[in-house]
């Protein structure tokens, strides 16, 4: 048997490597840590889109949600979604709930979040650093969870 000769890496070769893997590296880091803020923007936006195209499917199967906009108060925007969020047992409109009964809406009016406001026909993004109450989008999910129990004899809103 001949002496095998163990080929393999040189420690200055693994250092080149090295170093040029950290060079990569600084340079990708900041280009990419813009990556983020903007995938929240576009989260958020598409949540307002959803929510609006529930509330364009109840306008067109039941009734137009009619409510003036408040901007010192974001408890009418926790009823307008409970009202997308109710199904009639009774008497049931065609596709709803109009959007999923699993999210629990809290108000908020931290600059640091995303938040939603009604404006009188339909919801609009508040952009954190912006002052404004509304919904607070918290797009981890923590806001999610069991289904939204309504109370017997619960009447929606905007008719």
């Amino acid at each position: 048997m001949k002496n095998a000769r163990l080929e393999g890496f040189s420690i200055l070769e693994l250092l080149i490597v090295l170093s040029m893997i950290g060079i990569i590296t600084s340079i990708a880091i900041p280009q990419l840590g813009g990556l983020l803020p903007s995938s929240k923007d576009v989260l958020a936006r598409d949540f307002v889109e959803n929510i609006n195209r529930s509330l364009k499917k109840h306008n067109q199967s039941s009734y137009r949600i009619k409510y003036p906009k408040n901007d010192s108060i974001a408890g009418d925007e926790i009823k307008i979604v409970r009202t997308l969020q109710w199904r009639d047992d009774v008497n049931p409109s065609p596709g709803s709930p109009y959007m999923r009964q699993d999210w629990h809406p809290v108000v908020s009016a931290d600059v640091s979040e995303y938040r939603i406001k009604w404006n009188g026909y339909s919801f609009e993004l508040i952009y954190p650093s912006t002052r404004g109450i509304g919904i607070r989008l918290s797009l981890d999910g923590s806001d999610y969870g069991l289904n939204y129990q309504f109370r017997k004899g619960y009447e929606p809103i905007g008719k």
